[in-house]
């Protein structure tokens, strides 16, 4: 049995939204310092994050009163999904529907049902959850698993306000297929076993993170947001660091979170790196 196949969860730990680049990572905001991580923004006190896989087409074929056989065809639709919150945080609202927060302290505003809606910006979701290793070598040690969704579509839906509700922030997801895995590398049927996919599911021991970085042809170290580091697993950074059976090579990491590459990443490569940390 795999390390890590089998586990049971519960709960909603974190989610993190930040926008898709054309080449399937997060675009870093525009003025971010090299080295520094960009990891979207988080959608604080997460309620629930729901998704629902497209149903297939069941075509039935019929004759003599009776049907002999029933084909499973490809859906005519994309999973969809539901991101809830139960507060109002204009910045996350502002990312998602590509709008502008503006106004000085202690006023904030941000524009709703614009006529940006449908023209929104392409997005990358990920949630995790806290879960219990179920398999015979590990049973009963702390997991974690997480939904990550490589190019998704939202729309908001603010609180209802009623009395004594708090209410939830609805967002109603749409997971368009992605071309690529959460490090930006192809989808290939040799490593992958497809060619395009709209979530995946990740099963780590501690918990996961993303960052995202942007190189400029000169630096060499990246400082990653958690920095009581546990561990790393299958970087993308171009060519310059491979990992294999979840060591990598060309690149160290120090115990406060400092990865230092042996070549500087080209300029305006993007990095993306998933580690694990407590």
């Amino acid at each position: 049995m795999a390390l890590h196949e089998l586990s049971v969860g519960v709960g909603l730990r974190q989610v993190w939204i930040g926008p898709r680049d054309d080449d399937g990572l997060m675009t870093i905001p525009a003025g971010t310092v090299v080295g520094t991580a960009y990891a979207g923004v988080q959608a604080k006190y997460s309620r629930a994050l729901v998704i629902t896989p497209s149903d297939v087409q069941r075509i039935v074929a019929a004759g003599d009163d009776r049907p002999f056989h029933t084909f499973l065809e490809a859906p005519t639709d994309v999973p969809t999904g539901e991101l809830r919150t139960q507060i109002s945080d204009t910045a996350l609202i502002a990312l998602i529907t590509g709008v502008t927060e503006f106004g000085s302290d202690p006023a904030k505003l941000v524009p709703l049902s614009t006529d940006k809606l449908g023209d929104e910006d392409n997005l990358i979701i990920w949630g995790s959850r806290k879960s219990v290793e179920t398999g015979s070598t590990s049973f009963g040690a702390r997991k974690w698993e997480t939904y990550f969704l490589p190019n998704v579509r939202a729309a908001a839906f603010p609180h209802p306000w009623e009395i004594s509700t708090i209410g939830e922030f609805r967002w109603t997801l749409a997971l368009n297929m992605s071309t690529v895995d959460p490090w930006g590398r192809t989808l290939a049927v040799g490593t992958h076993g497809c060619t395009e996919a709209a979530w995946f599911l990740l099963k780590t021991r501690y918990q996961p993170f993303f960052d995202y970085f942007e190189g400029d042809g000169a630096e060499t170290e990246f400082q990653l947001t958690k920095g009581a580091l546990v561990k790393y697993n299958t970087p993308l950074i171009s060519s310059i660091v491979s990992c294999v059976d979840g060591v990598m090579t060309g690149v160290t990491v120090d115990a406060a979170g400092l990865a230092t590459f042996a070549g500087a990443p080209a300029d305006g490569a993007h990095i993306a790196i998933q580690y694990e940390y407590e």
